[in-house]
């Protein structure tokens, strides 16, 4: 039988785990870095400025990232007339895998490549895809690990709130 300490660490650690499933805590916002202080391939300050973004990180060899490419497809033409730009990240060691898998899936939103790999790193994003909704001021709204039925529908949800606020 397990003792009392034992199933209160488990319950503790769930409950840490479960937290960090839901995202970033919306009581103290945080701030997403500058891009023009990183070095990426395709950024242009002028077409993600004072826009609601949803930038995701995404690799090559990664399913659930190209799982994830209709859906980002669809948010970006449902949105686009309401200052959202959707921002693909992606983080392959070369820009050649990127290409060849562009070439196979295309996509109607913005590509960047992350040359140095300093802007993931500098975010801790570990799993693949991560999409970051970001609002005007540059605010982390959430942070989505993973790509999962009802991710599309989340995203959805947010950006719902956030286009109504403006």
């Amino acid at each position: 039988m397990l003792s009392i300490k034992t199933k209160f660490l488990s319950f503790i650690l769930f409950i840490l785990f479960i937290d960090d499933l839901q995202g970033i805590d919306s009581k103290s916002p945080k701030i997403f870095p500058d891009l023009a202080n990183f070095k990426l391939d395709g950024y242009n300050r002028e077409d993600l400025k004072n826009k609601i973004l949803v930038i995701d990180f995404w690799a090559s060899w990664c399913a659930p990232c190209k799982k994830a490419f209709p859906a980002l497809c669809e948010i970006q033409n449902e949105y686009l007339e309401k200052d959202v730009v959707v921002v693909g990240i992606n983080v392959d060691k070369d820009k050649s895998s990127m290409e060849k898998f562009l070439k196979k899936n295309s996509c109607n939103f913005k590509i960047i490549f992350d040359i140095d790999k300093n802007l993931v790193s500098e975010l801790n994003v570990k799993t693949m895809p991560t999409t970051f909704i970001v609002d005007k001021n540059s605010n982390i709204i959430t942070e989505k690990r993973g790509y999962f039925k009802k991710t599309k529908t989340e995203i959805k949800s947010i950006l719902d709130k956030l286009v109504n606020e403006d």
